[in-house]
């Protein structure tokens, strides 16, 4: 189950809770018939509930042993209702009891995974976020999907030519979705790694505007921006050498994007340095926020250089 979809069932659950209150009160006012009313209608969305966990945790999961006894609590005070012989405290006690099982059942024996997605777009610079996605597909807490995304030549006048997409040029153990088949919209993935950072600066190549970070960060909850290229390293004091390199740091992706890893601490450095500089904004707020957002923590290219081994290019 996604992280969302745990969050989606626990709201539910409060709603449930909810028609507890509005069930006890129809009670306190001796309506039977709207209290029995709402009572099958907890019972259908509790069915509901059921079927959605089991299709999402499989089979025999014990969270839905604990909803299955809920709906009987809720049969049984249905039945009740009609003897008129009846204790609405006692009533909302046992449903609230079985309830309050359901939902410690979904906090503790439901693990929330994360949707982690990659979207590499020429698969030469796959090196970038290899080593991050092996990282991902091996938790066994994350699903992680590679998506290669296509690419546009560009006409001088910026209009799009020729459209290239490279999905078939990437490693045999890596298992490709395709662009056309993942739904951004109703997946929400709880992260996306690019490693295009031009969105529509770019004069040579494109990538489709759906895929511009400005975009693709209105459907995560965080988006994560890794360079394909390695830079000379420079030290934060050497400016010279800084002015040949602040175009990379400007890039709307570093703006865009809720994380941005680059290659070293020193790095991450002068990254800051350009970008309070570039905003005209040196304050302590602002450079606490690029501190958190850029992370020093090397290049993934640099881990598959490491982990290459001869055979593996031979």
């Amino acid at each position: 189950m996604r992280k969302a979809q745990k969050q989606e069932v626990l709201e539910f659950i409060q709603s449930l809770y909810q028609a507890h209150e509005e069930i006890k009160e129809a009670l306190s006012q001796n309506n039977c018939i709207l209290a029995q009313n709402m009572l099958a209608e907890c019972q259908e969305f509790a069915v509901s509930l059921g079927k959605s966990i089991e299709g999402l945790e499989g089979p025999g999961h014990i969270t839905v042993s604990f909803v299955e006894e809920y709906c009987n609590t809720l049969f049984f005070a249905y039945n009740e209702l009609d003897s008129k012989a009846y204790n609405e405290n006692k009533i909302y006690k046992k449903l609230r009891k079985q309830l309050l099982k359901v939902e410690n059942s979904v906090k503790n024996d439901i693990v929330a995974k994360k949707e982690v997605v990659f979207l590499p777009y020429k698969a030469s610079m796959w090196d970038s976020l290899e080593s991050v996605w092996k990282a991902a597909d091996a938790d066994e807490q994350c699903d992680a999907f590679v998506v290669p995304i296509p690419y546009y030549d560009k006409n001088p006048d910026g209009s799009f030519r020729e459209m290239h997409y490279e999905g078939n040029q990437y490693p045999d153990y890596v298992p490709i979705t395709s662009y056309e088949d993942y739904d951004f919209k109703m997946r929400k993935p709880d992260v996306i790694y690019i490693h295009n950072p031009y969105d529509n600066i770019n004069l040579v190549t494109s990538v489709p505007p759906f895929f511009f970070s400005e975009n693709l960060k209105k459907f995560t909850d965080k988006l994560v921006y890794i360079p394909y290229f390695v830079l000379d390293e420079i030290k934060p004091e050497e400016d010279e050498k800084i002015k040949g390199m602040r175009h990379f740091c400007t890039v709307p992706a570093v703006f865009n994007a809720d994380r941005v890893i680059v290659q070293s601490e020193d790095m991450k450095q002068v990254y800051i340095k350009v970008l309070l500089e570039a905003t005209n904004n040196d304050t302590e707020i602002a450079r606490k926020y690029w501190e958190e957002k850029i992370l020093g923590l090397g290049s993934p290219k640099i881990d598959k250089v490491l982990n290459t081994r001869r055979e593996d290019y031979l």
